[in-house]
This record gives C-alpha cells, sequence and structure tokens, in this order.
C-alpha cells in the first residue's frame, strides 16, 4: 500500500483516478465515511483492481468493430454530486440566515451602545 499527502485541489477522486482506484476503495483503506479530505492529510492508497476495458461494439460482418470513443463520462464518486450540491445550497443558505441574525444583533448592540453612551454625556454636564 503507498501513502500519499492530501494537496490543494485535491479530491478523492482525483485521487482514486491518478492512482488507478476507486473513491469506494479509498474510503475503504482509510476508514473514512465521508469523501471529505483536507490538505496534509495522509491516505493510503490500495493497490489498484483490475480496469475494465471498453464493451465491443458490433461491426458489420464478423467480429466486432471498433467500439464507441470513450466519453469524459462523470466516473466514480460524482454519483452523489447533485446531494453534494444540495447539502452545500442548504449550508450556504443556513450561514447567510445566521450572518442575517448576527447582524440584526450588533445593529441592535450599536444601538445599545449610543444611547449609553448619550447618557454618560448627560451625567458628565
Amino acid at each position: 500500500m503507498i501513502t500519499y499527502v492530501v494537496q490543494p485541489g485535491d479530491t478523492l477522486y482525483l485521487i482514486a483516478n491518478r492512482y488507478n482506484t476507486t473513491v469506494e476503495a479509498l474510503l475503504r483503506a482509510n476508514n473514512l465515511s465521508t469523501p471529505y479530505v483536507y490538505v496534509g492529510q495522509t491516505l493510503y492508497i490500495p493497490a489498484p483492481g483490475p480496469v475494465p476495458g471498453p464493451e465491443p461494439w458490433p461491426g458489420p460482418g464478423p467480429g466486432p468493430g471498433p467500439g464507441p470513443a470513450p466519453g469524459p463520462g462523470p466516473g466514480p464518486g460524482f454519483g452523489n454530486l447533485e446531494q453534494r450540491v444540495n447539502r452545500l445550497e442548504r449550508e450556504f443558505n443556513q450561514l447567510n440566515r445566521e450572518l442575517d441574525r448576527l447582524t440584526r444583533e450588533v445593529n441592535r448592540l450599536d444601538q445599545r451602545l449610543d444611547r449609553l453612551e448619550q447618557r454618560v454625556t448627560r451625567l458628565e454636564r
């Protein structure tokens, strides 16, 4: 098993592709419950499994003809992309609501401070 230190911009999907393995295999090898990694994290890279070749494409006449050109499909690890985007949108909206609440609280405290300063000024006269 190889060890790898996560670099900026790395994702499990990119690391899996680089080492000819799957996100699922990386999750298992590193006992991870989520696909999130951080810079500086050390990962164990399992030995690559067999890579399936393209399916033969039947052509005219006997025997297989040339197969279709491989497309840039999403590959492993992108099955939950929509779920991840939805979760991030929910978290973003929640953080925005919290920011609004905190902004209102700061404004309220700022007004209270102004009133207190006015009282102090009156008392000093």
